[in-house]
């Protein structure tokens, strides 16, 4: 019976998931460099789209650009190049923090809440 219980906690440990670990700024800059542009694009448009959602919502990203509607999901080239530019930046001072808290930080200088 001793031999069973030990071999459970052992499956426990193998089973149990680990934590989600948040993704940094340096390895997502890492990613981004070696991806196309467009999938880094993609890449920072996912998470802003993610960080904008209604579900956990932490910034807010207008609607019209330049008098520009466009679609939900939809985020101007020149921003996300803009982001691109940030976090290559963000890398030297943060480049072990939490990238949607970089992300955050860099769109609600420019779109604040509220």
């Amino acid at each position: 019976m001793p031999r069973l219980a030990s071999v459970l906690v052992a499956m426990s440990v193998i089973v149990l998931p680990w934590p989600a670990q948040a993704e940094t700024v340096y390895e997502f800059v890492v990613h981004c460099r070696r991806d196309m542009l467009g999938d880094c694009f993609g890449r920072i448009s996912k998470r802003l789209n993610d960080l904008n959602s209604r579900a956990r919502r932490r910034i807010c990203l207008p609607h019209s650009y330049g008098g520009i509607m466009l679609e939900d999901g939809v985020i101007p080239v020149s921003l996300l190049e803009h982001v691109r530019i940030q976090l290559s930046a963000a890398e030297f001072g943060e480049a072990g923090a939490n990238v949607d808290d970089v992300l955050v930080e860099v769109i609600n200088a420019i779109y604040p809440c509220g």
